[in-house]
């Protein structure tokens, strides 16, 4: 009997994979990193597109300046400028002053676009924080998990939901597109990605300055952990240099923007501010002491012990504090927030949330290589603990963000959060429609610290108000001790004029037209005062303060014929008849008419 064998199983034919084929499943699209990466942050956000402006410098770059930034042709005057003021302004921001111009096209003065554009500005940052932790060879879902934190965390709610914290924003973009073309031109040589990274360096540069950090943790980066050769990086180096040039070169055609600013002030300034450190670390593990407008001595030392001591126990449980990624982690944090730390305490005494957006980075970094992200827990457990974090942190952002609804409801908030701050309870009196909290504020905001920049300005506005002209003038004269702009001395002028004080009306008057040239009733009234003036010493006999008064007035209006021919005049009647035909000579060049009266004494 012969057995019968059970049919073999034939070979099935070996399938090679296409070159230009992918016969993998495609993933579901909800299992994409950047799915979540834009739908986080837009589901904590999206109610600012709705936010009006708070007036802390949102309106004054955007409605203010409007007249400047509906002009296209101004994108090339911005390099020249500085941020605030065209001279003499220690930030030198074009970057952000060309977005301003270009949203401007845009949406003109409605605030509800530019939020918007700091939304999507803010989910790039988070995608290019993705990419970057992933270059940095850290698996993917930890990045994912970090970059997820950083989208929807508390503390990062004033660098979206505040219309100038988009220089964060932009200085985020850039700074992470450098290292990540940097990497990527060293891994692959490819000579477009050396050209992009110099390119998004100088444009880091120009957006803001501690962008001069970047070469510092590239070379970390790139000698480190990807133990690149010095010797092959000269040609980085060298591009770095030429960027760092470019950018000092156009900064130094703005004018001396340090110009008052002592080496000692900021020395002083940075050794006073370095409990901030802590103080911002805490934020960062504890997110419960936030404030819209921070001052430093209303913020707590507490939470950021707590959070230098739960980041110390993790380093050291994890055994990582040798580690690459958690040495560059920490010099990041440190590099990025000491341009904060050493602007002079009299020039910006907040220490702002949105300043962490960046340093915020090198915690992230230190956080991946602790156990928290290194272990291979149970994913599910991870996930969970994760979920959990993400959902508390969400819900709390998106409560916090309505102090930034409107102006009131920020200045209100901000006095709440900062209760020693007499810069936040002076804008909630500024900002307030009762006219009689508005003085009341004001005046509290001068108890709380009389040298506030703009407190005695507006302690000026009320005595102006309410007719008391001798306390006006006191209190606009101590604020030149801490301000310098055209209204300030403007109203002092009008003060003088009415007290019949017309040499030093005349002063103030000329020196706010010198700060405002285009404030043309102004020139027309000082013009008048002049000519008061003149009449005056004229009758006194007092022919060289004439004299210096008419030329006053040709100085600031050279076309007016009234001023010219008495100057004329009055050169004759001194026996200075070289001079008055100087005069006359200069008039028929102008095209402004002479006097038959002149005409014959020129004769």
């Amino acid at each position: 009997m012969v057995k019968a064998h059970p049919p073999r199983r034939q070979p099935q034919p070996h399938l090679k994979k296409s070159p230009g084929i992918n016969t993998e499943p495609a993933r579901p699209i909800w299992q994409s990193p950047f799915v979540w990466l834009i739908l986080l942050p837009l589901l904590v956000y999206v109610k600012i597109i709705f936010f009006d402006f708070t007036a802390l410098d949102d309106q004054f770059f955007v409605v203010d300046h409007a007249s400047f930034n509906a002009n296209p042709a101004n994108i090339f005057a911005v390099f020249n400028r500085g941020l605030f003021v065209p001279e003499n302004d220690i930030y030198y921001r074009p970057v952000f002053l060309i977005d301003m111009i270009l949203e401007n096209q845009l949406f003109g003065v409605k605030p509800w676009g530019y939020h918007l554009f700091s939304l999507i500005f803010h989910i790039i940052s988070v995608c290019l924080l993705f990419v970057f932790l992933k270059r940095c060879k850290i698996p993917e879902t930890p990045s994912l998990l970090l970059a997820l934190l950083f989208s929807i965390h508390p503390v990062l709610t004033q660098t979206v939901a505040w219309i100038p914290g988009r220089n964060d924003l932009i200085l985020m973009i850039f700074f992470l597109s450098t290292l990540i073309f940097t990497i990527d031109y060293f891994q692959k040589s490819k000579i477009h990605l050396f050209f992009a990274q110099f390119l998004t360096f100088l444009l880091a540069l120009l957006t803001k300055e501690t962008a001069v950090m970047i070469p510092v943790i590239a070379f970390l980066l790139l000698r480190f952990v990807f133990s690149v050769k010095i010797s092959k990086m000269w040609p980085l180096f060298a591009s770095w240099i030429l960027a760092l040039f470019i950018w000092y070169a156009l900064r130094a055609s703005s004018g001396p923007s340090y110009q008052g600013m002592l080496f000692r002030e900021m020395v002083e300034s940075g050794i006073y501010r370095i409990p901030a450190i802590l103080q911002y670390l805490g934020k960062i593990f504890f997110p419960f002491n936030l404030s819209a407008v921070p001052q430093f001595e209303d913020i707590t030392w507490v939470w950021g012990a707590l959070a230098l001591v739960t980041l110390v126990a993790l380093v050291a449980i994890s055994k990582s504090f040798k580690k690459p990624l958690v040495i560059i982690g920490v010099l990041w944090y440190f590099l990025c927030l000491l341009p904060v730390l050493l602007v002079p305490k009299q020039l910006n005494d907040q220490l702002y949330e949105h300043r962490l957006y960046l340093p915020f980075i090198g915690i992230l970094l230190v956080l991946s290589q602790t156990l928290l992200f290194t272990e291979k827990w149970a994913p599910k457990n991870t996930l969970a603990v994760a979920a959990g974090i993400l959902l508390i942190f969400m819900t709390y952002s998106f409560i916090r963000l309505e102090c930034y609804r409107d102006r009131q409801t920020f200045w209100d908030t901000a006095v709440s959060d900062s209760p020693t701050s007499a810069f936040a309870k002076l804008n909630q009196g500024i900002q307030s429609k009762d006219s009689t909290l508005r003085q009341k504020y004001i005046r509290q905001a001068y108890a709380i610290n009389s040298q506030e920049m703009l407190v005695n300005y507006w302690m000026g506005i009320m005595a102006d108000r309410n007719k008391k002209i001798d306390s006006a003038i006191y209190y606009y004269t101590k604020e030149l001790a801490f301000s310098s702009f055209p209204d300030l001395y403007f109203n002092l002028s009008r003060c003088f004029f009415e007290l019949k004080k017309l040499d030093s009306a005349a002063k103030y008057l000329s020196k706010g037209i010198e700060l405002e040239p285009d404030r043309k009733a102004a020139v027309n009234v000082l013009a008048d005062v002049y000519f008061k003036l003149a009449e005056s010493a004229w009758q006194r006999s007092k022919f060289d303060s004439a004299t210096h008064y008419l030329r006053q007035v040709t100085q600031f209006d050279p076309g007016n014929q009234q001023a010219n021919h008495n100057l004329a005049m009055v050169y004759f009647q001194t026996q200075q008849r070289a001079k008055a035909l100087l005069v006359i000579e200069s008039m028929k060049m102008a095209g402004i008419p002479v006097s038959q009266d002149l005409v014959n004494l020129s004769k």
